[in-house]
């Protein structure tokens, strides 16, 4: 390349891999079958959906490798089986890189069944195949971004063995033993010197979070009071925080190798963007009025009585008793209403995984609440509805990374009630 007659080499870019379990509605720019593709748990998956648009949208050429969830993506759709096939099958993925397999191609999430297994099927099939088809494509060129536990393990040890930078944030600190005898058809044994080892129940396995901290160039937190917490010991009577990880994200904070970037949530989850609302309102408009017609729809929609007037408060969290402290407000949300008549609360989120108890108390509770509670499983535009229709959006957590209710309370007008911990200290 020329520059004022001087011969100058071209600056060669870089692509960014994203690797995360889950993600939110994708933007065109990452591909025809974009349209198609959102399998979000909670909060990562607007998180992944909100970095792929932004990179993008700058000129980066960024890819996703994600779950292939095939039968949530067509039910989301409404397709039925050869419509889905015909999409799969003549649809260019372009930058999206999905890891098809029988083990979750049926599940409703990344970590329904056995998480474990769902995560050795990921990382083989995006070390093996997905990582050296991007790289030989950009001439070695790639930065992974790599997302919670189950895009860590064998993928963060084969890029800090290739020489692969890595940003690995964590969205959590939960972590998975994946089993050695669960990785066959990878080459374990020459990425021995960058796993971090564990038993589980008797078998020799990779943990997984420890290992992607281990190996990260840069190790992301999602709010600056849980890396401190995490750093100053809390949590040490609690099982959420194992000692393996703690004593990685030690070592990466002595090194300075620690960031906090708190999320944001994406731009189509503002009122005056979102498609699920009775009425889009923004900062100019009448907002009471916007919240009062789409609190009514979310009545009508759910079985609380229509009031218009009356105060919602609204829990949009999956039922976690380990984190989120749902049993806290089952223990209380009857009572509440009776004192408060003019209350109602309105419950939508998924049990942990296979755990269907509190999604069958809450519902005994709304049931016997006479229209003054509602508890519904996820599904993204009744969530969104809720947002519009909610006075405060509540939550009870006993630990929080960052959490995105807030702030997306916030931008749909309402206030924010939680426990003064980790993210929510940093933002409430």
């Amino acid at each position: 390349m020329m520059v004022n007659g001087v011969s100058r080499p071209i600056r060669e870019k870089t692509a960014i891999l994203q690797i995360a379990p889950e993600t939110g509605r994708l933007s065109r720019d990452m591909g025809p079958l974009a349209t198609y593709i959102s399998g979000k748990s909670g909060g990562m998956g607007e998180v992944v959906s909100a970095l792929c648009e932004g990179l993008t949208n700058r000129g980066v050429e960024c890819h996703l490798a994600t779950l292939n969830l095939s039968r949530r993506f067509q039910q989301e759709n409404h397709l039925n089986d050869d419509q889905w096939h015909k999409i799969t099958n003549t649809i260019d993925p372009d930058r999206i890189h999905l890891v098809n397999s029988a083990v979750f191609n049926d599940l409703p999430d990344a970590y329904a069944g056995n998480p474990v297994v769902n995560a050795a099927e990921f990382q083989k099939t995006v070390v093996n195949q997905i990582i050296p088809r991007i790289r030989a494509k950009n001439g070695g060129r790639l930065i992974i971004h790599s997302h919670d536990w189950m895009a860590g393990g064998i993928v963060t040890a084969h890029a800090k063995m290739s020489g692969c930078p890595v940003l690995h944030t964590l969205h959590n600190v939960h972590t998975g033993q994946i089993p050695f005898d669960r990785l066959f058809g990878v080459d374990t044994a020459r990425l021995s010197n960058y796993l971090y080892r564990s038993v589980d129940y008797g078998k020799q396995a990779i943990d997984s979070q420890a290992t992607a901290i281990k190996n990260a160039s840069l190790v992301n937190f999602v709010g600056a009071r849980f890396l401190r917490e995490i750093v100053d010991g809390h949590f040490v009577n609690h099982p959420i925080l194992s000692p393996s990880v703690r004593q990685e994200v030690k070592i990466k904070h002595e090194f300075g190798s620690t960031r906090v970037i708190q999320n944001a949530p994406s731009r189509d989850m503002y009122p005056e963007r979102s498609d699920y609302l009775i009425r889009k309102y923004g900062p100019e408009d009448d907002v009471i009025a916007a919240k009062r017609e789409n609190l009514v729809e979310f009545q009508k929609r759910t079985g609380l009585t229509v009031n218009p007037e009356a105060i919602l408060l609204y829990w949009p969290s999956r039922l976690d008793p380990s984190q989120k402290g749902i049993d806290l407000i089952e223990a209380i949300a009857q009572h509440f209403v009776s004192v408060h008549p003019d209350a109602q609360i309105a419950i939508v989120g998924n049990g942990v995984g296979n755990d269907r108890r509190h999604e069958e108390t809450c519902g005994r509770i709304a049931c016997a609440s006479g229209g003054k509670i509602t508890y519904q499983r996820f599904n993204e535009p009744l969530s969104m509805l809720g947002f519009a229709a909610a006075s405060d959006v509540f939550g009870a957590s006993l630990y929080e990374p960052c959490g995105q209710i807030d702030q997306v309370g916030n931008l749909f007008g309402a206030t924010a009630t939680n426990r003064d911990t980790g993210g929510y200290h940093d933002k409430i």
